[in-house]
């Protein structure tokens, strides 16, 4: 199975952000907002990493997502 491709780089997506709101990024001088938002927040969670465009359609679920770590019952004892 190959990565999805960027609509907006048309590169693989190998890595994605769940980062609507954005990063703060030193530019030598002062920190500066970075943002996938169009000028509301209402945006896509997903983000590619290399080129900071924002994924509407994507979802690493659709794509074969295995979770990072075993999810395990809660227990309900006390």
């Amino acid at each position: 199975m190959t990565a999805p491709i960027c609509p907006n780089c048309n590169e693989p997506i190998t890595r994605a952000l769940d980062a609507p709101y954005g990063w703060w990024e030193w530019d030598g001088a002062r920190y500066t907002m970075h943002t996938a938002a169009k000028g509301t927040v209402d945006v896509a969670p997903w983000v590619h990493y290399d080129c900071m465009g924002e994924l509407r359609e994507f979802h690493p679920q659709d794509h074969g997502y295995a979770p990072a770590r075993p999810i395990r019952p809660v227990s309900t004892v006390s």
